[in-house]
């Protein structure tokens, strides 16, 4: 098969096969450079592409250089209004435990917890520290380096729509993004809810991907 034509399931096979050279890291102030690219893996989380680990998450520092261990550090540590991945977790998690929890109300992403900038109210302010503990428990990440803001945004977009268009990498039954509030989250088994439908990678961009992996290893082996 042409390269440039290849589905989605043998370019998220090859996106997997590439990142599994990479490290795993659960503590952001370990990752050795300040630009780049993540890419999230939770524990219970499997597939035929991923065997070890799926991807769960592939997130960005958009419109900012130098920020990927700080972008990293909002997720662990921050709150729901500075990370999109914590809204999405802990109104998945309030969701699992009950549908009609008031801090929901009056329906999903519209409630304060779900809703960005909206401050947390008593009952759902523990929440934040049950989301850090899920991180800090359930959560690993690896990182590639890309530079240029411009080149790092595009593959971003690439990178979640090839993964979220794959049929092979489902989540499980199990998983509690199933009970978080975007659709499109149920659907593509990402805790993405942006690009997802957008155009996935050809030949070119997976050979311009494997390079930028292959840099980052050489970073994070020193």
């Amino acid at each position: 098969m042409d390269m440039a034509t290849e589905s989605a399931e043998s370019i998220c096979s090859k996106i997997h096969s590439l990142l599994d050279l990479l490290p795993l890291f659960t503590d952001p102030s370990l990752v050795p450079f300040i630009d780049g690219l993540y890419f999230f893996y939770e524990k219970g989380e499997s597939s035929f592409h991923g065997p070890e680990g799926r991807v769960v998450r592939v997130g960005n520092h958009p419109r900012s250089d130098g920020n990927l261990i700080g972008r990293l550090r909002q997720h662990y540590f921050g709150n729901k209004n500075a990370s999109v991945f914590r809204k999405f977790l802990g109104g998945a998690l309030l969701r699992a435990a009950n549908q009609n929890h008031p801090c929901l109300s009056p329906g999903p992403g519209l409630g304060h917890w779900e809703k960005q900038d909206a401050r947390t109210c008593e009952r759902c302010q523990p929440v934040e520290v049950q989301v850090s503990a899920l991180f800090q428990s359930r959560f690993k990440f690896r990182c590639v380096e890309i530079v240029d803001r411009h080149e790092r945004n595009k593959f971003e977009a690439l990178l979640i729509a090839s993964l979220a268009t794959c049929s092979v990498c489902r989540p499980t039954a199990h998983w509690i993004g199933l009970s978080a509030y975007s659709s499109k989250i149920h659907k593509c088994g990402l805790w993405n809810s942006q690009h997802v439908n957008g155009m996935i990678m050809n030949s070119n961009d997976i050979q311009r991907f494997a390079e930028l992996v292959k840099n980052s290893y050489k970073k994070e082996s020193l």
